[in-house]
């Protein structure tokens, strides 16, 4: 959980925030007075009802986390403002607590208030001013690359018990410490992330489910209902903070114009339970303010509330919905003479050449400028939100080292092409998950026509075949993701041979020559496939070949698909008939082996510098007829896994 976050919230979440904690508080504080009467002798304490309304209401950031990340909603819109959202409420809420957990304290003598409060304020001040600097000189003392010194982390580790140990002592909850000492570690690499790699199996599959086993054990369902008169007091207050809760939450959304749909998805996020409502009914117990059977009943809600919410959730929000339009934008259908808009994603520092020297490729020139959204993907690790940085708007450090070395080489190709190229870069810290998410967004608000993703497998530089391949962990499924939810055209690329495509092409008479292939099995990937193979012909240095391939006598074509095809392809033989650098043939085959046998003899007869071809496997299934066996990366199609990659 980043602190930092909270000067950074907007409007929109200050208003939601404050919204579902100051009046779910005033309505249930009047229904509590109202029954007050009717409670146990203990919960009827001020200081106990203050406890528990507010851990009620208040909603918890590592259980909004949790959930969220196994919907895969951390990087969508919503997502982002719940989380930011419930960071302020925690903020808030953290507070409330420790005060009346002051008042509590403070019961029998009034002195004990003013100890609790100085501890919990000497210990939280020692803890978040002085931790930080250690860990900035853990930091230091760890080389770039290198992996956090085993005695360290286990120090930190220790360091867990020891402050929750203090803070139970001096009568805080026993998570206040832990969560104290968090805030204070920094995020990220090196040691954020390593303290996540090396803890998270251990907590996630060990620790993890032996606290639920307590909490279980605890809870007894059959002594309910023996004092059912004694929890009807109890169930309405908790009753009404949720729905309270609820109702509060969605008004103030809809009060920002989020939509009715996304707002009730709100409500019910910020009404989710979990882990940390466990743990605060554990303290209860040992504060003794309810007993075994009102124990059970609140575990009950809390499964039962979130239970509930979960489906609804997804049921009333789907991330992809805003990328769902029925036209989507493409290069073909791009004015000539006018400006094409290209998101160009990055993974590492291997991609930015390859993804350069195809956009010098790709030809822009003054009269077709490129407008370029360079977008940096990097992993979510050693931090829970989601970070995104526009780089031309913000000013803000960030511990990837890669960045630098990233902006800076951004930096350098704009400047050496001001007249024909604008750049702009991003910077998105995303689980892998929902990097698709981040892609699409990004290119439906900025009007993209064409995303460029590297391929999921990266070369060896002793130039051997992608089975010997470095893999780029995650990628593919974000790769897949996008090429199913993008709001207009994407290209895969893949670089057979990165040392080749190393150096960024320039328009001077020194440069290599190159000769691009496009292979046409008809349809719209297949058009649009052609629609960029003409942009780059127009390129000093680039010849074409085009083939396309047709069945025996039209049998088995799409008859429609096929006009399309005949026109396009007519443009852009008349366009092109007098250029000297642009070769077309037209190739009859009957199955997928002459197909096979055809691109293998033009590739004999002259090399091939880059592949170019649809995705989708054409208007006819003969022209492939028997290749399908051999597909090993469905995200490139058939076409392109088999002619492109493994073969040449």
């Amino acid at each position: 959980m980043d602190l930092a976050v909270i000067f950074k919230a907007g409007k929109k979440h200050w208003v939601i925030a404050l919204s579902g904690l100051i009046i779910p508080h005033i309505i249930v504080w009047v229904v509590a007075i109202c029954i007050r009467d009717y409670m146990d002798p203990e919960l009827r304490k001020y200081s106990s009802i203050g406890g528990i309304v507010s851990a009620i209401i208040i909603t918890t950031f590592p259980v909004i986390y949790s959930i969220l990340r196994d919907m895969q909603l951390l990087s969508s819109e919503i997502g982002r403002v719940a989380l930011t959202t419930v960071i302020i409420s925690d903020a808030v809420g953290i507070t409330v607590i420790i005060a009346f957990e002051a008042v509590k304290q403070g019961e029998d003598k009034g002195i004990n208030a003013l100890y609790y409060i100085c501890t919990v304020v000497g210990i939280s001040g020692l803890v978040i001013g002085g931790i930080p600097q250690v860990m900035q000189w853990i930091n230091r003392q760890t080389p770039e690359g290198k992996p956090v010194d085993q005695k360290y982390i286990t120090a930190t580790l220790l360091g867990v018990f020891v402050i929750a140990f203090t803070t139970d002592f001096i009568g805080a909850a026993i998570g206040n410490g832990p969560l104290w000492l968090g805030l204070a570690i920094p995020d990220g690499p090196p040691i954020g992330a390593t303290i996540v790699h090396k803890s998270e199996v251990i907590m996630n599959d060990i620790l993890m489910p032996f606290a639920y086993a307590t909490i279980g054990l605890k809870t007894d369902i059959f002594v309910m209902s023996e004092c059912w008169s004694c929890l009807t007091p109890l169930f309405a207050l908790a009753t009404m903070a949720i729905v309270s809760k609820l109702v509060s939450v969605v008004m103030a959304a809809r009060f920002t114009d989020m939509s009715y749909r996304d707002s009730l998805a709100m409500g019910f996020m910020l009404s989710l339970r979990g882990q940390t409502e466990f743990l605060l009914y554990l303290h209860w117990t040992d504060l003794k303010i309810i007993k075994t059977p009102s124990f059970s009943l609140m575990v009950i809600l809390t499964i039962i509330v979130t239970g509930i919410c979960s489906p609804i959730i997804d049921f009333l929000y789907d991330p992809t919905r805003p990328y769902m339009i029925n036209k989507k934008r493409t290069i073909q259908h791009t004015v000539q003479e006018s400006e094409l808009r290209i998101l160009a994603c990055i993974y590492d520092q291997e991609s930015v050449a390859s993804l350069f020297s195809l956009l010098d490729f790709a030809n822009p020139t003054s009269s077709n400028p490129f407008t370029v959204f360079a977008l940096y993907l990097v992993e979510l690790l050693g931090r829970a939100a989601p970070v995104f940085i526009d780089h031309t708007k913000q000013n803000e450090d960030y511990w990837d080292t890669n960045n630098e070395a990233i902006h800076n080489a951004i930096k350098l190709y704009e400047e050496a092409r001001t007249d024909c190229i604008s750049m702009n870069f991003f910077t998105s810290i995303t689980p892998q998950r929902t990097m698709y998410q981040d892609i699409c967004e990004i290119a439906l608000l900025n009007k993209v026509g064409f995303i460029i993703l590297p391929f999921h497998k990266k070369c060896i530089e002793d130039g051997n075949d992608f089975s010997t391949a470095i893999l780029r962990p995650g990628v593919q499924s974000a790769n897949a993701n996008t090429l199913s939810h993008a709001p207009c055209s994407v290209g895969i690329l893949a670089c057979k041979n990165a040392a080749a495509w190393g150096s960024l092409p320039t328009r001077s008479s020194n440069c290599i020559h190159r000769q691009f292939a496009m292979l046409f099995l008809g349809g719209p990937d297949a058009r649009e496939a052609l629609s960029l193979a003409d942009r780059m012909v127009e390129h000093p240095d680039v010849s074409l070949v085009v083939v396309r391939f047709l069945a025996s006598e039209y049998k088995g074509d799409d008859e429609s698909e096929r006009k399309l095809d005949d026109g396009v392809v007519t443009w852009f033989w008349v366009k092109n008939e007098r250029n000297d650098k642009v070769v077309y043939k037209e190739v009859v085959v009957n199955n997928g082996f002459e197909t096979v046998s055809a691109v293998q003899s033009l590739n004999d007869s002259v090399p091939i510098d880059l592949w170019i071809t649809g995705r989708k496997n054409g208007i006819n299934p003969t022209l492939l007829e028997g290749l399908s066996e051999w597909t090993d990366n469905p995200e490139l199609g058939l076409v392109g896994d088999f002619f492109g990659i493994n073969r040449f």
